[in-house]
């Protein structure tokens, strides 16, 4: 049976990383989300989510930071270069659908992947 997690080596883990990349990211932003992306010098892409409670309660918080570690799973390799990413979910997003979610994150991903 296949694994398919997202492996640590994948992912920010640590308060320092986030706050590393928030002082010396450049933000991207898009109608539902802000990322914060940074070039790194690592082996691979990485990835952090970000939804506040403003976003809505633990289930619709919880949906959303599924959505994007799913959708960053599949596409983590097509991200050209290797940056550190913080993904930060906004307000409104809750009353969206699944694939309302997919097509903003293909809007901001691309937009990440032109960024420089």
């Amino acid at each position: 049976m296949k694994d398919f997690s997202l492996p640590k080596e994948f992912r920010l883990r640590k308060r320092a990383e986030y706050v590393t990349l928030s002082k010396q990211g450049k933000p991207i932003y898009s109608d539902y989300f802000l990322a914060i992306v940074c070039d790194r010098s690592n082996q691979h892409n990485r990835i952090g989510i970000t939804v506040s409670k403003k976003v809505g309660n633990a289930v619709a918080r919880n949906r959303i930071k599924r959505l994007i570690r799913e959708y960053f799973r599949h596409r983590k390799h097509s991200i050209p270069g290797t940056r550190d990413i913080n993904i930060i979910a906004r307000k409104g997003l809750t009353s969206l659908s699944n694939r309302q979610i997919i097509e903003n994150l293909d809007k901001l991903f691309t937009k990440i992947a032109l960024a420089k």
